[in-house]
């Protein structure tokens, strides 16, 4: 590997530790709560667990579906913890941008 491409992997792995920590759920739970940050840690560690990554529009569904959160409170957590840093692990798939586009739309 090359000191670039190592530097980018150690950074890269520091941010999923840090997402995981007790630290990052102290950070945000008075925000959001810490079912909310419980839902978003466990979704990352089934991720690297399954090495399978998960998709934005997946997270959003459970948030929204499964445990009620408003669409504005789950977008405001992502933008708050700059989601596009946990990529590969989490990242947009089709059906997250065609729901953002529809959702500009209206």
């Amino acid at each position: 590997m090359t000191d670039e491409l190592t530097i980018l992997v150690h950074e890269f792995l520091d941010q999923v530790n840090y997402g995981c920590s007790t630290e990052f759920k102290e950070k945000w739970r008075y925000k959001y709560s810490t079912t909310f940050i419980n839902v978003f840690q466990e979704y990352l560690i089934k991720a690297l667990a399954d090495q399978k990554p998960v998709k934005k529009s997946t997270l959003i569904s459970a948030y929204t579906k499964r445990y009620k959160y408003s669409i504005d409170t789950v977008n405001g957590f992502f933008r708050d913890i700059d989601l596009t840093l946990y990529y590969p692990i989490v990242y947009e798939d089709k059906r997250f941008l065609r729901q953002r586009r529809n959702a500009q739309k209206k």
